[in-house]
């Protein structure tokens, strides 16, 4: 039996413990998202969830849970009244977010949180990994040489795997991030034309803030913030929130850090920027006392959602929520 199916026949037959009454205090979850895909895609580079299973997701939060934005997620957490809320965010203001979430929540009448990476919306540029998958689906070359290790890229699952490997040597200052990704193409074999931007534009943001939708801020260029000096970091949040603000004229208080990466300095400049929130990408749920400026957030994946058969599972869902297999996450991830 594989971890999918143990996960799915563990959660089938435990209790259920998720609920919105007030047992047990004040409680936020937050689900992070990011892509929205059509049902029959697949991309090399997955980084989200299909229409299908953002469907299931929506309809059993409809029934089953008390959902707010975050920003008023985290005002109930702080009156300390009892309770269990649910916001639902969506990272990097990717277009499908309008095309294909916004329906959804519109049809269940649940509200979100979308954090927009407003420098490259501007200009209409790359999120970093999608250039990089771009290459990889293009390239001529059958191998790579990248820092001493020699990559096979030449059919589609080695592509995939070249790019799981090739990830994480991009976590660097912006000008050392743009520089080898130069470097990259070049050994790519592919030339300078970047993909198109994926994206939404100004008019997509527009449509979520009148649709009721909060919009918040994921910097200018999704840089790893703790990487840069404070200057620099200010700029990335400041002219993030700016430029929101601007051309949707919806104010603005929560910030996402960019891969959850953040510094004592990215805090504060989080909030002399008047922010009066940020959420992270580590596991688990808030209370009354946790830092509104490192709130934890939970990835509800395509893989956490389904039974063994592929199906969607409201079991998986609950117990996600629940969150079941934090500790057995926490002890996969010290291990690795």
């Amino acid at each position: 039996m594989n971890g999918r199916a143990l996960r799915w026949a563990w959660a089938t037959l435990r209790p259920a413990r998720h609920t919105s009454n007030g047992e047990g205090g004040a409680r936020l979850t937050v689900i992070r998202h990011h892509r929205v895909y059509g049902d029959a895609e697949s991309p090399l580079h997955r980084l989200g969830v299909s229409e299908r299973v953002l469907e299931g997701q929506l309809r059993w939060l409809a029934r089953h849970a008390r959902v707010s934005t975050l920003s008023d997620g985290v005002a109930r957490l702080k009156s300390g009244k009892p309770g269990h809320w649910v916001a639902i965010t969506f990272d990097d203001g990717y277009a499908d977010n309008v095309e294909r979430a916004l329906p959804l929540l519109q049809a269940t009448r649940l509200p979100a949180t979308f954090y927009l990476t407003s420098g490259l919306i501007e200009s209409r540029g790359v999120l970093w990994w999608d250039e990089i998958a771009h290459w990889l689906e293009r390239t001529p070359r059958t191998q790579v040489e990248w820092q001493g290790t020699l990559l096979a890229c030449g059919t589609r699952a080695e592509k995939a795997a070249a790019l799981d490997r090739l990830m994480p040597s991009f976590r660097l200052p912006l000008a050392e991030r743009n520089a080898n990704m130069a470097e990259l193409r070049s050994r790519l074999g592919c030339d300078a034309e970047a993909p198109p931007c994926a994206l939404m534009d100004w008019e997509g943001a527009r449509r979520l803030a009148r649709a009721g939708m909060e919009l918040g801020a994921h910097t200018l260029h999704h840089p790893h913030l703790s990487l840069l000096d404070p200057d620099q970091q200010r700029r990335e949040i400041e002219r993030s929130r700016w430029l929101i603000e601007e051309h949707t004229q919806s104010r603005v208080g929560s910030l996402a850090y960019p891969g959850g990466d953040h510094s004592d300095a990215t805090v504060e400049a989080a909030r002399s920027a008047g922010f009066t929130n940020a959420v992270t990408t580590r596991g688990g749920d808030n209370r009354s006392d946790t830092d509104p400026f490192r709130l934890r957030r939970r990835g509800l994946s395509e893989g956490a959602c389904l039974d063994p058969s592929g199906r969607f599972s409201p079991a998986r869902v609950r117990a996600e929520l629940d969150g079941v297999f934090d500790g057995w996450r926490e002890r996969t991830r010290r291990s690795a």
